[in-house]
């Protein structure tokens, strides 16, 4: 039987008729993607930075063993899930033995051992928040090759991009890392005095909560598009708002680092040792949380092919 006319004839893609966008501030939040044939796309800050999307039509939700369950070591995404985590386990562990006596092994009432622990924890924090800013400042390219598009950019090691809120927050958390870097090193250092120890071990402290306080609440407002949404259904805003609490905790602890004159001991060690502990498990929990955000929702590949020939 004969074709009739038109019958092999491909449908036209849809276009986009307008864009509409969210900011808060110099801060680019929301993008909606308005196209032709009725259909909205919403371009957002954090999934573009994380690989994914939102509100894609005709795609299959992912199983729950599928986002329990991933297995993607070839993706920064995971390897920096997985050094958060690490660092999240060596800054619990001996917090642990410390509020709970005799709870862990007896190798941890070290307080050599324990000071080193913190310190190859810190390593991992930064290590996973260095992987964070290469995941942001390669977003586009990463974007265009899982549309099958040529990458306008190389892949690059770092780039200064202050206008773009998730390259801000994941920079100024890199920030924190490197004087936790510090802080934890000096813990090791012998012979000081109250004065030494608040310069060298509070203050590179003090200073590194404020900076992923400060990255934390950037985080959220980036998943927000505003400064508090109430959104229990987004992994992304749990694994923001856990994160956040986690850093008013390493906060909390910080402010019980610091060593008094008159009594040459830090303000509160237990206090130290359960703030840094809810910290810690804050983040380990953040952290896994980043995996089955991994599984949700790929930008569709005609908007990246779009909006790279424009």
């Amino acid at each position: 039987m004969a074709l009739t006319s038109g019958s092999n004839k491909q449908q036209p893609q849809p276009v986009i008729d307008r864009i509409k966008s969210t900011k808060l501030g110099p801060f680019v939040l929301k993008i909606s993607h308005h196209f032709s044939d009725g259909s909205v796309y919403h371009w957002t800050s954090r999934a573009h930075r994380k690989g994914s999307g939102h509100g894609a039509v005709n795609q299959t939700s992912p199983t729950l063993s599928q986002q329990l369950l991933v297995f993607r070591p070839t993706f920064l995404s995971w390897c920096m899930a997985m050094l958060f985590m690490i660092g999240a386990v060596c800054f619990a562990a001996p917090c642990i033995n410390e509020v709970w006596p005799g709870l862990i092994n007896h190798w941890l009432e070290d307080v050599d051992t324990i000071n080193m622990v913190f310190f190859v924890g810190s390593i991992f924090f930064t290590s996973a928040a260095y992987l964070q800013l290469l995941e942001v400042v390669n977003a586009d390219r990463r974007a265009e090759l899982e549309a099958g598009v040529t990458p306008t950019n190389p892949f690059t090691w770092f780039s200064w991009q202050p206008n773009q809120i998730g390259w801000l927050s994941a920079f100024i958390q890199l920030a924190g890392t490197l004087f936790f870097n510090l802080n934890t090193f000096d813990v090791m250092l012998s012979d000081l005095n109250w004065l030494q120890q608040d310069l060298l071990i509070w203050t590179p402290d003090i200073i590194g909560c404020l900076c992923f306080l400060a990255a934390s609440g950037l985080a959220v407002i980036e998943e927000c598009h505003s400064f508090w949404a109430w959104k229990p259904r987004s992994i992304s805003w749990w694994v923001v708002m856990v994160n956040m609490l986690g850093s008013i905790a390493f906060m909390v602890a910080g402010v019980f680092t610091l060593i008094l004159p008159s009594s040459q001991e830090v303000l509160d060690l237990y206090q130290i040792n359960l703030w840094t502990l809810v910290g810690a498990v804050c983040f380990f929990v953040g952290a896994y949380l980043t995996l089955p955000e991994m599984t949700q929702w790929k930008r569709p590949a005609m908007l990246v092919r779009q909006q790279a020939h424009n």
